[in-house]
């Protein structure tokens, strides 16, 4: 059998690189959008657990909740997402080199 020759190998990768610009550059946000979440969800677990709320309840307090809540959600969906995409970049990469 022979080897592929030089120039369907150029062919080739640039063909994975425009997959890889069209595909997974635009996601590369998510990563941040994930880091977000997760911290905003972090940050409001240790809050409601750390501070006392006995009798002090107002609307900051109501829109902490339903951020944090909002927060946690979405925390289990994007980390689908990100580990897909994570596993997707690796593969184009391995496949490129």
């Amino acid at each position: 059998m022979q080897s592929p020759s030089d120039n369907w190998k150029r062919i080739r990768r640039a063909a994975l690189e425009r997959a890889q610009r069209n595909a997974i550059d635009p996601l590369s946000p998510l990563y941040n959008i994930y880091s977000g979440v997760s911290a905003l969800y972090l940050a409001g677990f240790l809050h409601f657990n750390f501070f006392d709320y006995s009798t002090d309840f107002n609307w900051f307090t109501a829109c902490l909740i339903i951020c944090v809540a909002v927060a946690g959600a979405l925390v289990p969906v994007l980390t689908g997402s990100v580990l897909t995409l994570h596993f997707i970049t690796v593969k184009f990469e391995r496949l490129a080199s």
